[in-house]
């Protein structure tokens, strides 16, 4: 039995390990539990944070999105990952796997458009929308040209009051199954790889 700690950034992320993600890892093995930053990402508060997460577990990861983490200067997503594993003591590396989703975690609702506006109530035009967008950028993750056109604003702007982010987000992954998100999105499906990979195959 691995137990592994996840720092997430907030609550749609908790709720997404929580409904989602550890119960998958579960089979493995592998038992998450969300340790939730309430926002505020930086470099400084991860190294702040690190010292008690590894001490309390087998292992660490982290979910956090690139397009709000704070100090990241002109590092690249990957570069940013390697400054993060820095952060840690050499000795202590083996039990810590950052992790950045690249743009944002709502780019994972671009994977599966049509369950998203499903579930959204959402009408042909917005569906058109959500598939312009990924065949602009080219994958679901790299949904990200603005900050206004971020996935969540993107979201935001087509759906209104009727897209409630901690809420719709894990709802929709969860529906969806992890097997559909990860064939669309390679970076999370290599990051919950190696989550796999902690404890054996199921």
């Amino acid at each position: 039995m691995i137990r592994l700690g996840i720092s997430v950034e907030g609550a749609t992320e908790r709720e997404f390990i929580l409904q989602v993600l550890a119960p998958h890892l579960a089979r493995y093995g592998v038992f998450a539990s969300p340790v939730d930053m309430r926002g505020n990402v930086s470099r400084d508060r991860i190294r702040g944070a690190l010292p008690h997460l590894i001490a309390s577990f087998d292992h660490v990861s982290t979910l956090y999105d690139y397009y709000r983490f704070k100090q990241r200067e002109t590092l690249s997503v990957d570069a940013l990952q390697t400054a993060m594993l820095e952060l840690v003591a050499p000795a202590q590396r083996r039990h810590f796997t950052p992790y950045i989703q690249l743009h944002e975690f709502e780019a994972l609702l671009f994977a599966v458009p049509e369950l998203t506006v499903q579930t959204l109530g959402g009408t042909e035009r917005q569906l058109h929308a959500l598939r312009a967008a990924v065949d602009a950028c080219g994958s679901p993750e790299a949904v990200n040209d603005r900050p206004e056109t971020s996935p969540s604003h993107r979201l935001l702007a087509l759906f209104g009051r009727d897209y409630e982010k901690p809420f719709h987000g894990p709802e929709v992954l969860r529906i969806a199954g992890l097997p559909a998100i990860r064939a669309r999105c390679p970076r999370f499906d290599a990051w919950v790889t190696r989550l796999e990979n902690l404890g054996g195959r199921a």
